[in-house]
């Protein structure tokens, strides 16, 4: 096509995008109008409404959301028919059909229940299409007690998280993921998962799908509910957990309220706890030795001081020194020299290190408040209503690490702008220490700083400061390291809705809805267990043994000197979504196959993220806590989208092999206030050659996803990647400091991506089969200029395909070309593409034995869920080479904790029996779920023999009953006259002789009786991971020993709850 010709379309399109814009803003001024004068809405019927509506949604197919919407009208001569119409999450029409365009998977209030999801990381790793990298709760080091998903493992920012079908803000640390934990269970009506790209429908984010989350907005009564569970019959300790909810609701046919309260505590699993991840040396499975050799009384001289052959590091033994838990002060020359030291190598291997494994939560305790609130009020019938909701959620999450080793060094001068002692081999102390067992220094320092590197001015030695290196330290008399996490969540929407139809019968499919969202998340971490380093190089210093820090002794520091250099740590996270919306569907006219079906709405939303460290963090003046700058950013987004489904063929017509053929259309235009406009279509095709027995689907879209204001302006994050392993440099230690931070100068993302599948119903053709659903999706997503970090580990190894982000010092000695590693840059950047491709695969069975006419036994339903992923290729350049991650942990360029894992399969089957109606059994609601995790290859760099070796699959059996008490009404208590309703005479009743009168039946039961408190009371008894099998063992793994992301740690988990409704 001509160059010219395109733009002549674009600028048709755009005209018709303005029209569209106006037509709506016409709409919302008269919405207002019918909201003031609803009595007369009839007689102020605007037909130039309409037809401006018509004139600007005619050239433009368009897009919009609605829930509650007109049965579609019946033609003449069809019998009345009321079909049930619902919006489905990927598109903006609604719907009767029972099998759309796109791949979605609802998990109803019920469904979740029989999965025996007690939180959400139960929920998210259950489910088959969550794989790869999200952080949860088994998460410790790296985690925040946040929950997130990560449809098929890319990265959780590519799933965009809905409530109602409208966005949340991310979690308040400048994050760009929802946290899942912001959704009370309890309340949650179903869940859509949406397991295709819907950027043309929803925007940026949709990349990998949608986890759309419904609340309920409509309830009758009160339910009250009450849960306890605990791991205390498995190989996990105890931990207990509990969880109870209030949920009631009231109205009429015009008005539904409803009224939420839930809390959630559960107590914390320590490592310790489980053999697998009991001990940091996990040599027995085939792993490494993760223990560390950062404990009191190690000291190691610099490799230039050691002679060939000779041992490398020392530890002090208090039996060569009398007892004495210090060694003599400033005693011998240096520690080779020195008789109250042996060689670290001597002594017994479990002496040898330190099992931090000991003393760590592998599942930190957590407690959760919810309140909410909704309105939903009919103003004038079906043609106003106005809808209202809050929810406010507390979260607390309480962590810890092990006592904080004292590295990286606090002491830097003009010729070391980093760390006099290298990153990894602990820290210096000066010979005037009053602690020092030496006199001879190893090392003395020039003093001053490298202008080049400025921030290193505040750690820099006294000139001539004179020092003994490579001492290692663990504050064990201070504590572990602590952070306690606490969340305030927000959310308010409110709206008008209605439908158009007095403006006349055309307008009788024409529904409208304008909504504004707020939705706020911020958060405080409190540190403790920080050590103040300026303090600390004070106490270094100090030559008083009253008020120095002892470095040397095992753990001798007074608490006077341990409140002096360790502090707490506040760290405040708040970001902010608020979003406007009008949207209107409907009919446009009809065709012989039916009426052609559009939406059209309009979007501006502003997001804001501030990231506020207190004055220690921000200044780099802590050891043991991370040090960044405090971050700050907003964009404001403008958004048109449309929508548009034509029905090429009817099932009226009877034509072979097209019984029913169906187009959508789709696309969106966002406006980015920092990155311009974009627009992305989709396509989709439903297809039904025979009959509704057999749907053929298809879809084709495109994917837009601008760098999240984290992304963007996240300030420097200086850290250390722990444990690395540098091929060029012997020198290098096993922890090298890094510097992560946003850039500003990001590109967006772009995606390509294609399903196609089909859903068979054969019990439509075949009677014996009824009841059973297959259904079978593939589905390709070529994502392109992927925004991440580059993994420590992987910019190490490929150095030269990034240049100037492995900051290298001074060569060490003749083998040592390159010189050691002493910082890494690690800032967001645009790599070069992640290609995936798959298969979702479901199968359904529901048989009631009723069909075999011998009587009603109860129904059995079947499932099985799952998805195999066939290739998962990254590409860390444009035009580079492809490296395979499927079937594998690590996620190459995304490194062992950005990657995850990427099994081939994985699926749930489940078997439940529901017994019959009107029998005991009734209530009966009983079954089993398997859940499988396939085999994947660990990275074997991390196993103990440096090869390759299979992460075995992890298969667990879910056990749960229900039973709900179902009791026949009680009986009516009315008068019966002559007597009272305690058989005593009625006064009241006159004109009547006493007489003997049969008392009302009482067959039933008692309002007041036992039965009454029994009836609609559900008893839930449920067990997890039934044979209590531990997760396997992944060497990669290094904080637990096994995959976070995908199992969890908890072993054989019962619980039991009861559910009253009255």
């Amino acid at each position: 096509m001509e160059k010219d010709s395109i733009n002549g379309l674009k600028m048709i399109r755009y005209s018709a995008m303005i029209a569209a814009i106006r037509s709506l803003q016409l709409l919302a001024e008269n919405s207002r109008a019918a909201l003031q004068e609803c009595a007369a809405m009839k007689k102020r019927a605007n037909t130039g409404l309409g037809l401006a509506i018509i004139a600007g949604v005619l050239p433009s197919v368009s897009a919009a959301s609605a829930q509650d919407v007109t049965p579609m009208p019946q033609t003449t001569g069809q019998p009345v028919v009321t079909a049930v119409e619902v919006i489905v999450t990927g598109s903006n029409i609604p719907t009767s059909e029972e099998v759309g365009p796109d791949p979605v998977d609802t998990y109803r209030r019920e469904d979740i229940t029989r999965l025996g999801v007690r939180s959400a990381t139960d929920l998210i790793q259950k489910l088959p299409a969550a794989t790869g990298s999200a952080i949860n709760e088994n998460v410790v080091n790296g985690g925040d007690g946040r929950v997130e998903i990560n449809l098929r493992g890319i990265l959780a920012k590519e799933t965009l998280v809905l409530q109602d079908g409208r966005r949340l803000a991310p979690v308040g640390f400048a994050g760009d993921t929802v946290d899942l934990n912001t959704i009370p269970l309890g309340l949650i009506d179903h869940i859509d998962v949406l397991k295709d790209g819907a950027s043309a429908i929803y925007g940026a984010d949709a990349v990998a799908g949608v986890f759309n989350v419904w609340l309920i907005h409509r309830f009758r009564g009160l339910e009250l509910y009450s849960s306890y569970g605990n791991t205390n019959l498995g190989f996990a300790n105890d931990a207990g957990e509990e969880r109870g909810y209030l949920l009631a609701g009231t109205g009429d046919d015009k008005t539904d309220i409803v009224v939420y309260a839930e809390f959630y505590n559960r107590a914390a699993i320590f490592s310790r706890d489980a053999d697998i991840s009991s001990n940091a040396d996990v040599t027995r499975f085939g792993g490494p030795d993760n223990r560390s050799g950062a404990f009191a009384g190690h000291v190691g001289p610099p490799p230039s001081l050691v002679p060939p052959g000779g041992p490398d590091s020392f530890v002090y033994q208090p039996g060569l020194n009398g007892g004495a838990l210090t060694p003599t002060p400033h005693a011998y020359q240096d520690v080779a020299h020195d008789p109250q030291y042996v060689p670290f190598a001597s002594l017994p291997r479990e002496q040898q290190r330190f099992n931090f494994a000991d003393r760590t939560p592998a599942l930190p305790a957590v407690d959760r408040e919810y309140l909410y609130g909704s309105l939903d009020r009919k103003i004038c019938d079906q043609y106003l209503e106005l809808f209202a909701d809050f929810k406010y959620v507390r979260t607390f999450w309480d962590s810890a690490q092990a006592q904080l080793q004292f590295t990286p060094d606090v002491w830097t001068d003009v010729t070391h702008p980093f760390f006099i002692t290298p990153t990894g081999y602990g820290f210096s102390v000066p010979i005037q220490n009053p602690f020092n067992p030496f006199t001879v220094a190893e090392y003395t320092s020039p003093g001053g700083f490298d202008p080049r590197f400025p921030q290193s001015q505040s750690s820099a030695a006294p000139p001539g400061t004179q020092f003994t290196t490579f001492v290692r330290y663990r504050a064990l008399e201070a504590g572990p390291r602590t952070f306690k996490i606490t969340t305030d969540n927000y959310e308010f929407t409110g709206g008008l809705k209605g439908n158009l139809g007095e403006f006349g019968d055309y307008f009788k499919t024409w529904n409208w809805e304008t909504g504004f969202r707020y939705s706020e998340d911020s958060r405080v971490e409190r540190d403790g267990g920080v050590v103040d380093t300026d303090a600390l190089r004070q106490a270094l210093l100090d030559t008083n043994p009253a008020t120095a820090f002892n470095p040397f002794g095992l753990n001798q520091n007074s608490r006077a000197v341990i409140d002096k250099i360790f502090v707490t740590t506040h760290h405040l996270g708040r970001t902010s979504l608020t979003l406007e919306d009008l949207k209107l569907i409907g009919d446009l006219f009809n065709l012989p196959a039916g009426p052609i079906s559009f939406a059209v709405g309009g979007e501006r939303r502003t997001e804001r993220a501030s990231d506020q460290p207190d004055a220690l963090i921000s200044s780099g003046h802590t050891l043991g806590g991370v040090t960044f700058a405090s971050t700050r950013g907003s964009r404001d987004v403008w958004s048109i989208y449309w929508e548009v489904r034509l029905p090429v063929t009817s099932p009226a017509w009877n034509l072979p092999g097209l019984y029913s053929l169906e187009l959508d259309y789709q696309e969106r235009f966002d406006d980015f206030s920092d990155f311009g406009g974009t627009e992305r279509p989709k396509f989709s095709l439903r297809w039904e050659p025979i009959d509704s027995a057999l749907t053929i689907r298809a879809t084709y879209s495109e994917a837009y996803h601008a760098p999240t204001l984290s992304d963007l302006f996240r300030g420097p994050l200086v850290g250390a990647a722990d444990p690395v392993s540098d091929p060029r440099s012997p020198a290098t230690g096993s922890i090298v400091a890094t510097n992560l931070s946003g850039n500003p100068n990001l590109q967006p993302e772009t995606a390509y991506e294609w399903t196609y599948g089909a859903v068979i119903t054969p019990g439509k053709w075949w009677s014996p089969l009824q009841g059973l659903t297959l259904q079978a999706d593939f589905y390709h997503i070529d994502l392109r200029a992927v925004t991440v970090q580059l993994d420590p580990q992987y910019l190490i190894n490929h150095e030269d395909q990034f240049p100037r982000q492995v900051i290298r010092g001074p060569s060490t000695g003749p083998d040592d070309a390159f010189g050691p590693i002493v910082l890494l840059l690690l800032p967001e950047q645009n790599l070069g593409r992640i290609i995936q491709e798959g298969w979702d695969y479901e199968l359904a069975y529901s048989f009631d034995t009723a069909r075999l006419e011998h009587g009603d036994c109860g129904t059995l339903t079947a499932t099985l869920n799952g998805t195999y992923i066939d290739r998962v290729s990254l590409q860390a350049v444009g035009g580079g080479a492809e490296h395979s991650v499927v079937g594998k942990f690590g996620g190459g360029f995304l490194g062992t904790a950005g990657g995850g894992s990427f099994t081939h399969n994985r699926w749930y089957a489940s078997l439940f029996y529901d017994g019959p109606a009107g029998s005991p059994l009734a209530g009966l609601d009983t079954g089993f779920i398997v859940h499988y995790i396939g085999q994947y290859w660990d990275i074997k760099d991390f196993t103990k023999d440096g090869q390759g070796r299979k992460i075995r699959e992890w298969v667990t059996l879910d056990w749960m009953l229900n039973y709900t008490f179902n009791f026949a009404a009680p009986a009516a208590q009315n008068e019966v006259p002559g007597y009272a309703k305690d058989n005593g005479k009625n006064g009241k009743v006159t004109g009547i002789k006493d007489k003997n009168v049969m008392p009302v039946s009482t067959a039933e039961y008692s309002a007041c009786g036992w039965r009454a408190w029994l009836n609609n009371t559900t008893i839930t008894l449920g067990v997890n991971n039934v044979f209590d099998l531990a997760p396997p063992f992944v060497a990669a793994a290094n904080e637990n020993g096994y995959d976070e992301q995908t199992a969890n740690i908890k072993g054989r988990t019962w619980y039991v709850a009861l559910k009253k409704r009255f």
